[in-house]
């Protein structure tokens, strides 16, 4: 499936035989500071908070906006994944999101869907 809005990411959730968990990790687009005079900036994603869903209990984009808004952490990008979690195993979440964090500070977000505020899709996994 071809997924292009969040709402997409939540059909295909819903689609698939188990459960899914959404991972998700909010982020903070800081520039780098050895960017050299003239040249276009670079921008780093900072985790400032992370959390697991089940898909199900997610109804929208806004949904989870408000709730990393209350937390009160600073984010411009939201990155997502998902985990198979039938039945849920905790420790396997917990590793997957750290895993996933550590995906984030090296660049390396090839297996990530990210959002902008707005709700945008800003890359396809």
């Amino acid at each position: 499936m071809h997924i292009s809005t969040f709402e997409d990411l939540l059909s295909a959730a819903g689609a698939q035989a188990e459960p899914q968990t959404l991972l998700l990790a909010f982020a903070r687009a800081e520039p780098e500071p050895d960017t050299a005079p003239g040249a276009q900036p670079r921008v780093t994603l900072v985790p400032t908070l992370c959390v697991d869903k089940a898909a199900a209990a997610v109804q929208s984009f806004g949904q989870l906006a408000g709730e990393a808004d209350s937390m009160g952490q600073p984010w411009d990008v939201m990155l997502v994944t998902s985990l198979a979690s039938e039945p849920r195993d905790a420790s396997r979440v917990e590793q997957a999101l750290r895993r996933m964090i550590q995906l984030v500070r090296e660049g390396r977000m090839t297996q990530l869907l990210a959002f902008d505020r707005d709700g945008e899709l800003l890359r396809q996994a």
